[in-house]
């Protein structure tokens, strides 16, 4: 028996980056992953690659903003499963850099819309029927972002940062219900989103030099997004039972440097 045997365990963003290898590592342990992923072509594929290897999967074609679409989602997999054990909120954009010089107001609400109000949507929507059960895991995934800037990605800060408070303010209202609430903070990661402007930031010889050789990452290497699905898979077990409202930051150490 795995982790998280017969956990049915949603996760959004699914089809690529952090949100396939939660959904993986999630069947992997036992779980039966409903993958929310807006590309239904890229859900279909992560889905596949669960089934083929022994898994449990189910792909749902969302965009998180489509809140009604989300209910529906979340109403069939309650009904026909009987219950929602896990919700990972993983969905997010990585807009172009900019600073609040030269950004849009239409940027900014786009990136708060996507990267923080579906946060609070997806809870919204998962939460009752986890009072229901008087039991649940709700994680979100934040960034170090979220408490420390680079100077140039206001908005997807403020979203991250929002994440955090979020976190602890769920977890007192819902700790009543048992539903446990934590966030984790991943740093540099090779995932899709590493790309900015066209360019993988974890690849340019300033990062390689700065992060790496230098070792400000004390590690001295960009995280893989399995780092981070192990996290995910450890906060949505029977391992953490007494934790919540917490941010477990997964970055090689390099918020530990100078």
């Amino acid at each position: 028996m795995g982790l998280l045997a017969d956990k049915i365990c949603l996760v959004s963003g699914a089809g690529q980056g952090l949100g396939r290898a939660i959904a993986r590592e999630m069947a992997k342990e036992g779980a039966v992953a409903i993958l929310l992923e807006r590309n239904p072509d890229t859900a279909a594929a992560v889905a596949k690659e669960i089934t083929q290897a022994g898994g449990r999967a189910e792909a749902h074609a969302l965009d998180v903003t489509d809140y009604d679409r989300y209910g529906e989602i979340v109403a069939d997999v309650a009904a026909r499963h009987g219950r929602i054990d896990v919700l990972v909120n993983n969905a997010a954009i990585n807009p172009p850099t900019r600073t609040i010089l030269n950004d849009t107001l239409e940027e900014w609400r786009r990136t708060i819309t996507i990267n923080l109000e579906a946060v609070y949507m997806g809870s919204k929507l998962v939460a009752p029927h986890m009072v229901k059960q008087q039991d649940g895991r709700i994680i979100h995934i934040a960034s170090i972002q979220g408490f420390a800037s680079s100077g140039d990605c206001g908005p997807y800060n403020a979203a991250k940062g929002g994440i955090i408070a979020y976190t602890q303010s769920m977890a007192v209202e819902l700790g009543r219900y048992n539903i446990l609430v934590n966030s984790v903070a991943p740093g540099f990661m090779v995932t899709p989103m590493s790309v900015v402007n066209g360019v993988d930031e974890t690849t340019t010889p300033d990062y390689i030099e700065w992060y790496i050789t230098r070792r400000k990452i004390p590690l001295a290497r960009s995280g893989q997004p399995e780092d981070v699905a192990g996290t995910v898979v450890f906060l949505a077990s029977d391992y953490c039972r007494y934790m919540t409202g917490q941010l477990l930051v997964v970055d090689g150490g390099l918020m530990s440097t100078f």
